[in-house]
């Protein structure tokens, strides 16, 4: 009798498209002896033994149980890469069959899921492992295995994510993603956190860290919690974009939340067009990038979701046309107000949006911005009015019902918002940027005063701020600077007049740090002298210590604190202060120093005691800047490993001081003549 592989070839030749996709029958094969059955486990034809099984199960034969127990041992044995994914994909797809493996099926998997640890350099472990991870988040949501089995394989496997191989990694973000919509607060989100400053996860986690933060956004009940969520998953996006613009999944949430946020703003009627056209434009690249490529099952409710925000702009923009002020609804007021009503009951009407995660950001931000604009015009209600009582289409339809009775119900009884007083929740939608920018009480008076066409050019000039400061924004300083303030936060003294004043000198310092880093040699002139070795012997050179101290002062003096800075402050708690910032009653201290032996963390801990020292009459923050004079042959430490925050905690203090150690290397060699870490010449 011809080998198995033999019988294989032969049954392809001649089974149809539908066969070879369903695969092969214990019969077509002429039969499986135990031996041939562990020779397709464990070699590359692993998905025909899986394929065989699952035709085996289906007939209730007492032949299943050896070919269940033979896909169990190729799940524990295999080896290739390819014939482990295309098994494990078809084992997804049946989870009946899943199910009856019984609990060998989620240890064997669980068993390559941690074999992390000891991949090595080897790919194939590190993409078998991605592949058992992935095999089993598909088995959870299919309630075959249990969530916590995963889990906590995950948060194991993440504890070191620098260590994890890069091919195994590259894929976690997405997966970590996904397992969060589903078992929020289980510590997923931390590991996706983790995976941000790798180069090979920044990207994915950064993405799914902002679809976690739009699932808060959606759960919000009130409009403004809502809002000021989604412009913070906006602002996430614009800082990915930023960071890698190819992103098309990214630009189509982006589009799709900012043309939500400018529903009510004066720019409505132009904006919302052009960023429906951008993102249609989007998702037709998006559909031609997936087209015929493989899509795990778990990803088309991503996809769903895509298109449920992608048909909710395309309503947006409908509507957009329509809801200036200037529009006289003369021209076919019937087809106007359809659009309107289409967008007021987007979460009811339009099925892919009811069933997607949109509806509730229809409820709560889209349909009330629709009334407002019959409530700015009491023409249009009564156009409401005249159709439901005389378009029989109009009288049967929900939509238009409910709408009529909320402006009903808004004209007798008008809300009169919590934070905003005065101002009413329409004039908040259609001037958010103002709302924010101002007081409660100077929005209020500001929209009872001032004339609507000068609100509406406050809200552009603010809205064109934003842009601008989005698009420069560097999206690994805005981790670094998250980091920063999240740690100083924890001080009782983080009070608004003294933390907004700390933030701005820290700001200008960390700039300042890049500045050091990235200046080339000639360009900073005799001011940067410092940052390169200046001596051919590379023997310890004497440093000028002015050099550096002046370069730091000169830079405060040409950013938004010129008229605050002071240099070599002397008699200050009995000593010299190098750099003193001072915000009225409130300053802080900028000690200089320059370390040539040792400026690891640890050895440079102790000169934060002179800093701390300076503040003991004022608020606990100041800030240590040392020049990194030791040996840098191999390179210099990046910028973002070196600002961290030092806790100084004297005997008999409640509070610690909380010094910003900011490490800038001088001294350093040209790039052509560094040698690789480890590399003895």
């Amino acid at each position: 009798m011809p080998g198995i592989e033999v019988r294989l070839a032969d049954w392809a030749r001649q089974a149809t498209l539908a066969e070879r996709r369903a695969g092969p029958t214990i019969e077509a094969l002429g039969g499986l002896h135990p031996d041939e059955a562990r020779q397709l486990a464990t070699g590359p034809f692993l998905v025909y033994l899986v394929q065989a099984a699952v035709h085996q199960q289906r007939t209730g034969s007492d032949d299943a149980q050896p070919l269940r127990a033979a896909v169990l041992t190729g799940l524990r044995e295999q080896q290739r890469h390819s014939a482990f994914a295309s098994a494990t994909d078809v084992l997804a797809r049946h989870p009946d069959f899943a199910r009856a493996l019984g609990t060998g099926l989620p240890r064997a998997l669980l068993a390559r899921l941690t074999a992390i640890n000891d991949a090595g350099d080897e790919p194939a472990p590190a993409l078998i492992a991605a592949e058992a991870a992935d095999c089993l988040a598909r088995l959870t949501l299919a309630g075959v295995t249990r969530a916590a089995q995963l889990l906590g394989a995950l948060d194991e496997a993440t504890e070191d994510v620098a260590a994890l191989p890069e091919p195994f990694a590259a894929r976690l973000p997405r997966l970590l993603g996904l397992l969060e919509a589903h078992h929020p607060g289980t510590g997923l989100r931390e590991a996706l956190e983790r995976l941000l400053p790798l180069e090979h996860t920044c990207s994915d986690a950064a993405f799914e860290l902002a679809l976690t933060d739009l699932q808060d956004a959606l759960q919000a009940s009130d409009a403004e919690t809502m809002r000021v969520r989604l412009i913070r998953v906006r602002r996430r996006l614009s800082e990915l974009l930023a960071q890698t613009s190819e992103r098309l999944d990214a630009r189509i949430y982006h589009d799709a939340i900012d043309a939500v946020l400018t529903l009510a703003a004066p720019d409505a009627t132009t904006r919302i067009p052009a960023l429906a056209a951008m993102l249609h434009t989007t998702l037709q690249k998006y559909r031609a990038w997936r087209h015929n490529t493989h899509r795990p099952a778990w990803s088309r409710s991503r996809c769903d979701d895509m298109a449920a925000w992608a048909e909710l702009t395309a309503i947006l923009d409908a509507a957009a046309r329509h809801i200036g002020d200037d529009d006289p609804w003369y021209d076919d007021g019937q087809a106007i107000l359809t659009t309107l009503l289409t967008a007021y009951g987007a979460d009811r009407t339009v099925r892919v949006v009811k069933e997607g995660t949109t509806a509730g950001v229809v409820e709560v931000l889209v349909a009330p911005a629709i009334e407002d604009v019959f409530l700015r015009n009491e023409n249009r209600i009564r156009f409401l009015e005249h159709a439901v009582d005389n378009d029989p289409l109009l009288r049967a339809e929900p939509s238009a019902v409910r709408l009529l009775g909320s402006l009903r119900d808004r004209t007798r009884s008008p809300a009169v918002p919590d934070r905003h007083p005065g101002g009413g929740p329409g004039k908040v939608r259609r001037w958010p940027l103002v709302a924010e920018t101002v007081t409660p009480a100077e929005f209020a008076q500001l929209t009872e005063t001032a004339p609507e066409p000068v609100l509406d050019r406050l809200e552009l000039a603010l809205r064109t701020h934003e842009d601008t400061h989005a698009a420069a924004m560097d999206p690994k300083l805005g981790r670094l600077m998250d980091r920063l303030v999240g740690q100083l936060r924890q001080s009782p003294d983080w009070i608004p007049d003294i933390a907004d004043p700390f933030h701005a000198l820290l700001n200008t310092t960390v700039r300042y740090a890049f500045l050091c880093y990235d200046i080339g040699r000639k360009m900073g002139g005799s001011y940067t002298e410092y940052l390169r070795l200046r001596d051919p012997s590379r023997k310890k050179q004497k440093v000028d210590e002015a050099l550096f101290h002046q370069h730091f002062y000169e830079v405060l003096c040409v950013s938004s604190l010129f008229r605050i800075i002071d240099a070599e402050v002397i008699e200050h708690a009995g000593g010299r202060v190098d750099i003193r910032a001072s915000f009225g009653p409130v300053r802080f201290n900028v000690e200089c120093k320059i370390e040539e032996q040792d400026a690891s963390e640890a050895a440079l801990r102790h000169y934060a005691a002179q800093a701390t020292e300076y503040q003991n009459t004022n608020a606990a923050f100041a800030i240590l800047l040392v020049l990194d004079k030791t040996e840098h042959a191999e390179g210099t430490v990046n910028l973002f490993e070196s600002i961290w925050i030092e806790q100084v905690q004297r005997n008999g203090e409640s509070t610690p001081c909380q010094v910003v150690t900011v490490r800038v290397p001088g001294g350093r060699d040209d790039p052509s003549s560094l040698r690789a870490p480890g590399l003895r010449l």
